[in-house]
């Protein structure tokens, strides 16, 4: 017969083995599911440390700090020691702060858990940088709370100020060939014993070229040929100057030298100013005595070609670029002309175009070309040195303006 001592001294023993038995059947059900969850929540932090966000868990109103990733310490250049004793307004200027503010009173009243600002953030090691924030306010446990997600867009504003410039830029050129190609004249005037053809092909970038023709009363033909430096709007607008001053001179009649020092005096400050200037060759031709003046600014020397020469002569006078210096004096030339000749005013944007080697058109190049056509008519040459620059470019664009006249006495 069992006695009660010994059957109590059972039922403990008996207690303590089913409560041991009951807490290893707890860790076999609970433990793998509870280790599974720490292992998730590990997995989470590590993918919010290795963000390129900075990600910072606040609590609301106060805006205290409460958590933040690895990557808002990085970039705040702050341990997560000491962030975790600072709050917003450490970090958002103040106007952002009352931005933040409404955003969190928005969404305790009226429900609007979400909103984005651009603001600027404070390192505490000192120094700023542009950053979007995303924040959303969250309820838990009857607390609110904020978690904020800022991006340092300082590449993007970059970016979009590139853009923007570039925008402006294409604008600016579209405005500058408008202006350009209203400067070109029409078809080229007739004169008794010459024949007249012009071109100007805008290049890629816009540049400064221009060339023009006309008649001046006693029946003289005055032939022009300049570019202006730079390719933007401004480069057009000085050329519309230019044009403009030379055209007032249309009833007077001074000497090419004379006129080209006029029109540096006249453009000198605005060309200064502008850090601009101008290239320019000018032609006075009278068809009655074939007496041909001309002076040089500074440009690239015509070429003429007299049958039965095969080869081409330069012609050339001294004369320093438009806007460089004050009072400046401009010497003039004068050739007799004689019929056959063939006159060529061009700009460098056709002997210093290049092909995809690198290699330069050049002079040597234009003047074989221009002497194997020579008894062509005026408007062929363009064609034919028009076609022959394009076949030696090929798919190389051309970087500057090219542009032609053409004389031939008859």
């Amino acid at each position: 017969m069992t006695k009660p001592s010994d059957a109590g001294e059972d039922w403990d023993a008996q207690r303590e083995k089913i409560i041991g038995l009951g807490e290893r059947s707890l860790r076999k059900t609970y433990y793998p599911e509870l280790q599974q969850k720490l292992d998730e929540l590990e997995r989470f932090r590590s993918l919010l440390d290795e963000s390129n966000d900075c990600i910072f868990l606040f609590q609301v109103p106060s805006f205290a700090f409460v958590d933040v990733n690895e990557s808002a310490c990085r970039q705040l250049d702050c341990p997560r020691e000491k962030f975790l004793s600072l709050s917003l307004e450490n970090l958002v200027p103040v106007e952002d702060l009352l931005r933040i503010r409404q955003l969190a009173t928005a969404a305790i009243t009226d429900g609007r858990d979400k909103g984005t600002i651009m603001t600027q953030l404070n390192k505490c090691s000192g120094g700023e940088f542009p950053a979007e924030i995303t924040i959303r306010i969250v309820n838990l446990n009857k607390a609110c709370y904020g978690v904020a997600v800022a991006r340092d867009i300082t590449e993007r504003l970059q970016a979009q100020k590139v853009l923007l410039e570039n925008s402006r830029m294409l604008r600016d050129m579209e405005l500058a060939r408008q202006i350009q190609l209203s400067l070109l004249p029409g078809a080229p005037p007739r004169v008794p014993g010459v024949r007249l053809a012009g071109c100007c092909v805008p290049a890629t970038h816009v540049g400064g070229d221009y060339y023009d023709y006309y008649i001046r009363e006693k029946g003289t033909l005055d032939l022009v040929v300049a570019d202006v430096s730079g390719h933007s709007i401004g480069a057009a607008l000085m050329t519309a100057e230019a044009r403009s001053v030379l055209r007032a001179q249309f009833h007077s009649s001074p000497s090419a030298g004379k006129l080209l020092a006029y029109l540096n005096d006249v453009l000198y400050d605005d060309l200064n100013r502008a850090g601009l200037f101008i290239t320019l060759f000018y032609v006075k031709y009278d068809p009655e005595s074939r007496m041909l003046a001309y002076a040089n600014a500074g440009h690239v020397s015509p070429l003429l070609l007299r049958p039965p020469e095969v080869s081409c002569r330069k012609l050339d006078a001294e004369g320093l670029i438009i806007g460089v210096r004050e009072d400046e004096t401009y010497e003039e030339k004068e050739l007799q002309m004689q019929p056959g000749d063939l006159l060529v005013l061009y700009t460098d944007g056709i002997t210093e175009a290049q092909n995809s080697a690198g290699e330069m058109f050049g002079f040597s190049r234009l003047c074989s070309i221009v002497s194997a056509i020579s008894s062509n008519p005026p408007e062929d040459v363009v064609s034919i040195v028009l076609e022959q620059l394009a076949g030696f470019t090929g798919t190389t664009a051309l970087e500057d303006d090219v542009t032609m006249i053409v004389m031939k006495v008859i």
